[in-house]
């Protein structure tokens, strides 16, 4: 599932070419991309409409439309969004296409077809978005805040990472990136880290998440971005899906075990 480098990455691009662009027309050609909305009235919203600001939060992409409402997308296990040319026919993957003025369309696809798109008139109205934690990149995020919230739970390390209801945004490759970067075991109970390791572990998620997002992301097998290129960061990763392979810090084999039916990556020796 792309995390919060990926979905950062795909915001910029979109953000950086879509705002102006008026929807001309609509065509969706798998209704359940669109939750519990029909095509009809998903086209009804969005006709006419012109995109604002592209924004993201947590793992969600926020398009703001005028003159009112917003757009709101989840891309799950494989949904992407590309910027493409006039097309004579969708692929057999794509799922909602939206015209625009300029002759171009923004291409909502998804192999899995997990992925969501909701319409709504407030933010307030998307029940994932009401349920998002702080922002890792946020000024709300500090060392403070952090600190506070570890010595309430009980919860692995790993696990308390990647609840979204506590930070929003990250996921299984960038938990387990963090946690060796700060020498923690993934084990380890949220309430049982030290202050000192508080502040590391505060330093290395925003040195972890600003270096991905420099390169685009991490590309395991379907993220690619709006133009269709690669993420880079998988390049960069000490643990992840490296199992048996030497630790780059001491050479012990990269471990992996099974956390909430995720697999975790980590040095046994430098996160003891």
């Amino acid at each position: 599932m792309p995390e919060l480098p990926e979905v950062e990455t795909i915001v910029r691009e979109l953000a950086a070419r879509l705002p102006g662009r008026r929807v001309t027309k609509v065509q969706v050609f798998r209704r359940d991309a669109l939750g519990k909305a029909t095509p009809r009235a998903f086209r009804a919203g969005l006709m006419g409409r012109t995109f604002a600001a592209v924004r993201r939060r947590g793992k969600f992409l926020l398009f703001d439309l005028i003159p009112a409402g917003h757009l709101v997308a989840h891309l799950r296990m494989t949904g992407k969004f590309t910027l493409s040319p006039p097309l004579a026919a969708p692929d057999p993957h794509h799922r909602v296409w939206l015209h625009l003025d300029d002759g171009g369309i923004l291409v909502f696809q998804d192999l899995r077809c997990f992925g969501t798109l909701e319409l709504v008139e407030r933010l307030e109205e998307c029940r994932g978005l009401a349920r998002l934690g702080t922002e890792p990149l946020s000024p709300a995020f500090s060392v403070a805040w952090l600190g506070e919230r570890l010595s309430r739970s009980r919860a692995p390390l790993k696990h308390w990472l990647m609840d979204q209801t506590r930070i929003a945004g990250l996921g299984n490759i960038y938990a387990c990136e963090i946690l060796f970067g700060a020498g923690l075991s993934p084990r380890r109970r949220a309430d049982r880290v030290t202050g000192a390791q508080t502040g590391l572990l505060w330093k290395v998620v925003r040195k972890v998440l600003g270096q991905a997002i420099r390169k685009n992301g991490t590309t395991i097998s379907d993220f690619r971005r709006v133009d269709e290129k690669r993420g880079e960061f998988q390049r960069f990763l000490k643990v992840y899906g490296r199992e048996g392979e030497p630790c780059p810090a001491c050479g012990t084999a990269v471990r992996r075990i099974r956390q909430q039916q995720r697999s975790t990556f980590y040095c046994p020796a430098c996160q003891a």
